[in-house]
């Protein structure tokens, strides 16, 4: 038993490890790109429903690639602020499943098809959400939702200096306080993601070790085929969904558990429906009814959970058409082994990079009134 724990443990330590490098980098551009542009502007040119302002949501959800907690809470924002509510459906599927830093770590543990499937996967989503909502969509519903939204809003979580909302983007990334900025970005990315991505990397390196293969082959019809049939493909996107339910992880610590899906002979759809399915995982519907009610909550989640099952489908038909469907299936374990190569000098590299940024962001003086206002009220708390 010791070993085997300690097998789990060395294996959660070499997914991260492993994707180290990729979440820095990747939360870095996710944090720059947050800073250029703004909500109150994405929200300006999202009030109506068309196929460009969908699309252009979509675009927008990119550039504020965030964990699924961060992505909902901003998705909530750019729909008070007066976002469609498809546009702000655009946006949430886009700011969690087409993330930079999502895709970045897809590409280092899985290879290149799984980063392609991935943003096929996203922009399906899109689509067939639009799709669908010209047939299923409650308004009176989700004018409820808003107003639910707007009554329970509190400040947001992100904050940039005042100065910077009359700048241009050019003078935002040559400057120190739009660097300043950056760094306060990418400091609240990481303090909303890292117990979702520490949880995901464990609970990987857990069932890889305890659950048996067996299990897997019961629970993903067919699996183990090279070319499962259509009930395998349609079984394995509709089952792989409802595992994230269970595993209470967002978008990033969905990677590793994916890798390790594919390693236990899930489908290709059963793994792409997987990665899209990190906006129905329990912890996320609860925080969408927190922010919309229940019923709203329970209609985006029913929404998005055909979205994702038929996107998983449609990509893995895609891959098959062009006989591009990955074939090499890595044991979960194989794919983290520690070695002097590219990744341990990357990690050195932008470990020295997130280092700066945290140096940015706990030395900003703009900063320090407000710690130490936090400080001396917890001193005042523990002398009362």
């Amino acid at each position: 038993m010791l070993d085997q724990i300690g097998q789990a443990l060395l294996t959660s330590a070499g997914i991260l490890w492993k994707s180290f490098w990729a979440l820095v980098f990747g939360y870095t551009v996710s944090a720059a790109i947050q800073v250029v542009v703004t909500r109150s502007q994405m929200a300006r040119v999202l009030g109506k429903r068309s196929w460009k302002q969908a699309v252009l949501a979509g675009v927008f959800g990119f550039i504020s690639s965030s964990c699924s907690f961060a992505a909902i809470a901003a998705t909530r924002s750019v729909f008070v602020k007066g976002a469609h509510p498809i546009n702000a459906l655009s946006f949430l599927i886009a700011s969690t499943n087409l993330v930079i830093e999502l895709g970045i770590v897809l590409w280092v543990l899985l290879g290149w098809k799984f980063f392609v499937g991935n943003f096929l996967l996203g922009t399906l989503m899109i689509i067939y959400a639009y799709i669908l909502t010209r047939f299923w969509f409650p308004r009176d519903l989700a004018n409820q939702a808003k107003q639910h939204a707007q009554q329970r809003q509190e400040g947001e979580g992100m904050q940039h200096h005042a100065e910077m909302q009359n700048k241009n983007w050019w003078q935002k990334l040559t400057s120190k306080t739009g660097w300043r900025a950056i760094s306060h970005a990418f400091f609240m990315e990481w303090k909303m993601a890292y117990k979702e991505i520490l949880f995901g990397f464990t609970i990987a390196g857990f069932i890889s070790v305890f659950v048996p293969t067996s299990f897997w082959n019961t629970l993903f019809l067919q699996s183990g085929q090279n070319a499962p049939d259509l009930l395998a493909i349609v079984e394995n996107a509709l089952i792989a969904p409802i595992i994230a339910f269970f595993t209470f992880i967002g978008s990033m610590g969905n990677v590793p558990l994916a890798a390790l899906l594919w390693s236990k002979n899930a489908s290709f759809a059963g793994v792409m429906s997987f990665l899209g399915a990190d906006l129905v995982a329990a912890t996320v519907v609860y925080l969408q009814a927190k922010y919309y009610g229940w019923k709203y909550a329970a209609y985006i989640s029913g929404l998005l959970y055909v979205c994702m099952v038929a996107a998983g489908i449609t990509v893995h038909g895609i891959f098959a058409l062009f006989n591009a469907i990955p074939t090499e299936r890595t044991a979960l374990t194989e794919l983290v082994r520690f070695a002097i190569d590219y990744t341990f000098w990357l990690n050195i590299i932008f470990a020295v990079i997130g280092g700066v940024l945290l140096w940015l962001h706990f030395h900003d003086n703009n900063s320090q009134p407000q710690q130490h206002r936090q400080q001396d009220s917890q001193q005042q708390e523990t002398v009362n």
